[in-house]
């Protein structure tokens, strides 16, 4: 960074402190109006009005996803293909029943204060030398849907990253984590078929379909043996027959398959299929096995960018612990990690407290959260001023990610 990096820390700092009490309101609010997946309308109408009145250029319902959005702003120099486009990411869709017990109104607005801070180290208006100015494009992307409906995916399928250069977000967690391991996952729902018979007077009449589910349920639970340490298999039985006296023509079982990369993915994938194969054949059924659109892939961490966010946490007194209890869950961030460099660090904010819980829940819509929130979104904007202000951190981050890519995608 130039000798000037002290004066674009000062214009962060001073955007994240002029603008705490709108961003801890926009948190408050959809903290309070808890929203799910692809019914994110208060949030969504929320964050592209505030956006708009502060300068972005918004386009609402982006790539015809009805709550998605993008919000831009580029120095008045930027020249496309030239200088870096930086997404900061948003979330803001709530879990049923336990609201943002994820914490997406923290997300949402970490995301837009770091786009108000780049905003204003953009507009260069404090930079007395030409060699100083900072020219790029940030992006504040709105991304519907994380839990479970895969509104990251689909941006991505509508070629919402095509003009990215990198992406970041940050997730709110019971304790600090630099690189989360977050494993991709793909969900299927496995059918058997067979025969209906009287199960006292004609059982040699019947095909048993539940026979080839529990069978399933059995051999996955056999081969948890043999899985890598980062391979999960979880599945339940949702339709198990009707009667004890009728043999099952029918059952219904949601399988979840998860690992870290595309590669592991696709081979615990291949033998789960080869379980469910197996299962239909020892019992006479016939199977039908239907995947769910837009899977997630696993989170391939740029540490170019994970280090330097972490040398900007640690002048907060931010800690990054060398071991911590693996996350070993999914988001739809993993795709964007696989269209380009992205980082993914979980925040802690106050008590160690379980993700997807009543207690967290509370805690996401807490004073005591609103501060580690600031930090976060302080080593966000830094992190970009590293991006903007030095081709050579941007071309090591965009090896690095071709390089590991080979590996992680196959």
């Amino acid at each position: 960074m130039p000798a000037s990096s002290n004066i674009y820390e000062k214009i962060v700092v001073d955007s994240l402190d002029r603008n705490k009490t709108d961003l801890n309101d926009i948190s408050q609010q959809i903290w309070k109006k808890p929203e799910e997946k692809f019914a994110e309308k208060f949030a969504h109408g929320l964050l592209t009005d505030f956006l708009e009145k502060r300068g972005f250029a918004v386009t609402r319902a982006y790539k015809e996803v009805e709550t998605a959005f993008r919000a831009e702003f580029q120095s008045a120099n930027y020249k496309q293909g030239e200088d870096p486009t930086i997404a900061v990411l948003c979330e803001y869709d709530a879990l049923p029943e336990i609201g943002h017990a994820c914490g997406h109104n923290l997300i949402a607005e970490a995301g837009i204060a770091t786009g108000l801070a780049l905003q204003d180290l953009l507009k260069n208006a404090t930079v007395a030398n030409d060699k100083d100015r900072i020219e790029g494009r940030v992006v504040v992307m709105g991304t519907p849907a994380e839990e479970g409906g895969g509104g990251k995916v689909m941006l991505i399928n509508e070629g919402a990253f095509k003009d990215i250069d990198f992406a970041m977000m940050v997730h709110p967690w019971g304790h600090n984590d630099l690189e989360p391991v977050v494993l991709g996952i793909d969900r299927c729902v496995v059918e058997y078929h067979g025969k209906a018979a009287h199960a006292s007077c004609g059982p040699w009449e019947g095909v048993n379909a539940l026979d080839a589910a529990v069978a399933v349920y059995q051999n996955v639970a056999m081969y948890r043996q043999q899985m890598k340490p980062n391979w999960r298999v979880h599945g339940i039985i949702v339709n198990g027959g009707a009667k004890p006296n009728i043999i099952p023509d029918l059952t219904v079982s949601n399988y979840y398959i998860r690992a870290q990369t595309q590669t592991d993915l696709a081979c615990l994938k291949e033998r789960i299929l080869s379980i469910f194969s197996a299962a239909a054949k020892a019992t006479g059924c016939t199977m039908k096995v239907e995947w769910e659109p837009n899977p997630y892939a696993g989170m391939m961490h740029s540490s170019t960018m994970s280090q330097l966010y972490k040398k900007f946490s640690a002048a907060d007194d931010v800690v990054f612990p060398d071991q911590v209890p693996s996350f070993s869950g999914s988001t739809d961030m993993g795709n964007v990690s696989l269209e380009v460099p992205s980082i993914h660090p979980g925040f802690f904010i106050g008590k160690p407290f379980m993700i997807h819980t009543r207690d967290f829940e509370k805690l996401a819509g807490s004073p005591e959260a609103q501060k580690y929130t600031l930090v976060a979104a302080k080593s966000m904007a830094l992190t970009c001023v590293e991006l903007f202000t030095k081709p050579e951190v941007r071309d090591q981050a965009r090896k690095e990610f071709e390089e590991k890519k080979k590996l992680f995608a196959g």
